[in-house]
Formats: C-alpha cells, structure tokens, sequence
C-alpha cells in the first residue's frame, strides 16, 4: 500500500483558499458548522488540524483510494487528546464544491484572539522504502488492534513543533486516522476514527 508523504513549512506568504495546510484556519464553505464535542451539556470545538487539496495528492494516490477533487478537513480534541479510538474526539469532513465558493474561518476567543496556530504548508511526495515519515496520507501506519483490524489507514500526524504550537502523542509517537474500507470507496468519512499509537508500539 503506497503511502504519500507530508512535508510541513513555514509559508513565505498567505496561502491560497483551499491549499492544503497544518493549522491555521480552514477555508470553509457557506452554511459550515465547526465540528465540536458536546458533555454536559456544554459544547467544545473540536481544534482543526489540516486540510487536504485531494487535487494536489492524486498523482501519488497510485491505488486510487482518496477522492480525486475536493477536499478533506480533519479536527481532532487536542485539548483532551484522548488515547482510546473514539468517533467523538475526531472529526473528517469532505467538500467537493468549488474553491472559489470558500472562505477563511476565524475561530476566536471573546476578545477576538484567534485560537488557532499558525498555519503551515503542506507538500507531498511518495512514501520512501524505509517508510519512516512523521506524517503520512495513506501507507502503512497499522497496528495490531481490534479496532484497527478491518480499517484503511487514512492519515498519521506524528508529534511535532511549530512557532507556536508543541503538540505531543503518547509517547512522541502519532495521531493516526482509520476508515472503514467500504467506507473510504464510497467517500463517506462520517465515521473515521482517531487513536493515539505510541512510537514504542510499532
């Protein structure tokens, strides 16, 4: 299974709507509603990770499992990072409408500062023979577990540091995202799932 590497940078400039990015905020379309999780009666917003420009990915995608337009927008509780895989803690939406119709979403405090870390580029090349990306679309990221059995690797961020933002898994290891096989065919990402992998598990 062929994976495709992320390479994160700092942008020189702004990115463009819709380029695919680490942090920063999404670019959204009309009638978006952020992703959140709900206890007690209180609702948090879940913290949005990256987006995906599937366009810019489908060279490498050789075994055509990701949408071939669009893109994917993955969040993910970071104030909570839990360890066990659960569907509420996690969050993978698809839009598949046109760039022009997106915009940038600001999610911020009461004072007006923006919580979100600074945005970072994404590029992408295919996954080398060692195998040993931090982060990774697709590939080889599984491991033996009930809830993984059955699943496609989706996505792995690994730990990693910014200009503003310290992010670690379990043991330094990964954020890995699975989707059900028939699931991922039919472009339905309503049920992808997150777990934390320690680097020592693998």
């Amino acid at each position: 299974m062929n994976g495709i590497k992320l390479k994160i940078s700092k942008p020189k400039d702004k990115l463009p709507a819709g380029s695919s990015k680490l942090f920063g905020n999404p670019d959204v379309w009309d009638g978006f509603e952020w992703p959140y999780i709900e206890e007690n009666g209180e609702k948090y917003d879940l913290t949005f990770l990256c987006q995906i420009n599937c366009t810019e990915v489908s060279a490498l995608d050789k075994e055509d499992r990701l949408p071939k337009t669009g893109i994917l927008y993955f969040f993910y509780d970071l104030d909570t990072m839990p360890e066990a895989p659960d569907e509420k803690s996690s969050r993978v939406l698809w839009y598949n409408g046109e760039l022009s119709a997106l915009h940038e979403m600001l999610l911020t405090d009461e004072n007006g500062n923006s919580l979100s870390f600074s945005e970072q580029k994404i590029d992408f090349e295919a996954e080398d023979a060692e195998g040993k990306s931090s982060h990774l679309l697709l590939g080889d990221m599984t491991q033996s577990c009930d809830f993984i059995n059955g699943c496609l690797p989706l996505l792995r961020i690994g730990s990693l540091e910014t200009e503003d933002a310290e992010i670690r898994f379990k043991d330094d290891g990964w954020l890995c995202f699975y989707i059900e096989k028939e699931k991922l065919g039919a472009c339905d990402f309503s049920k992808v799932k997150a777990v934390q992998i320690s680097c020592k598990e693998r």
